[in-house]
């Protein structure tokens, strides 16, 4: 009997709940942290609940750091970006491999975003993105942060 009803896989899964947390990206060169970002979904009321990136950088006292909201102008909240824009910002030959799709919130200067590749066997990735106006500059690759590497985070230098 014939079927008409094809099963038609969904390739980009959604920036969820289970993504809010802490983020870093490694130093190609040296190995080390460099960056450190935090993805939290964060709301008073149902209705005013907004997505909002944050960078870990020193405040300058005593060498101490804090929590920094990434923002620009007062435009806190991330927003979720239409298909046509990411296929605006992805659809480029540097982007062409490895397949997948991208998931992407942004405010007027930063984004995160989340590449869920073809290949199942492949891992989620995520990328802290800068825009310059309405054009997007080079993603930067972040890693989500585990038990194992928030202790090593916290541990000091020796």
């Amino acid at each position: 009997m014939p079927n008409n009803v094809y099963n038609i896989p969904v390739y980009g899964k959604p920036i969820e709940l289970d993504e809010q947390g802490i983020y870093y990206a490694i130093n190609r060169k040296t190995g080390d942290i460099n960056n450190v970002f935090q993805l939290v979904y964060e709301g008073d009321a149902k209705e005013d609940q907004d997505w909002y990136l944050y960078q870990l950088k020193n405040t300058g006292k005593n060498g101490e750091m804090g929590w920094v909201i990434l923002a620009d102008n007062g435009d806190y909240p991330l927003k979720s970006v239409s298909t046509e824009e990411i296929k605006h910002h992805f659809d480029k030959p540097e982007y062409a491999e490895p397949k997948g799709a991208w998931q992407l919130m942004r405010n007027s200067r930063y984004g995160f975003g989340k590449f869920t590749p073809i290949n199942a066997d492949e891992n989620v990735r995520f990328a802290f993105i800068l825009f310059s106006g309405a054009e997007m500059l080079v993603p930067l690759l972040i890693l989500k942060a585990d038990d194992q590497s928030l202790q090593s985070l916290a541990e000091p230098e020796q």
